[in-house]
């Protein structure tokens, strides 16, 4: 019965540490995604104050207008936000 419950403990103790390491790239690659639609709207903004058009842009950048239109509208980069400690619950 310990050999049992130890196996259970150690198999929750993997799937707690696999999920974390999810998390933590989730979070990372939720941060590279605002910095590359940052970077995404400073161009399209560059593209625009160079008198390309709008529709120009579209076909340049293969995007629907309603994406230029929403990038054209971000006013900053978004801050990176630190991490945040995640309770495991594991003793």
């Amino acid at each position: 019965m310990d050999a049992a419950r130890d196996n259970h403990d150690r198999r929750i103790e993997q799937a707690t540490a696999e999920a974390l390491v999810a998390v933590e790239g989730r979070r990372e690659a939720e941060q590279g995604l605002q910095a590359a639609t940052a970077t995404l709207a400073e161009t399209v903004r560059a593209l625009l104050a160079e008198d390309v058009s709008a529709e120009r842009a579209v076909a340049l950048l293969e995007l629907d207008t309603a994406e230029v239109r929403r990038l054209t509208k971000m006013t900053e980069r978004p801050a990176a936000s630190p991490a945040r400690p995640v309770a495991t619950g594991i003793c």
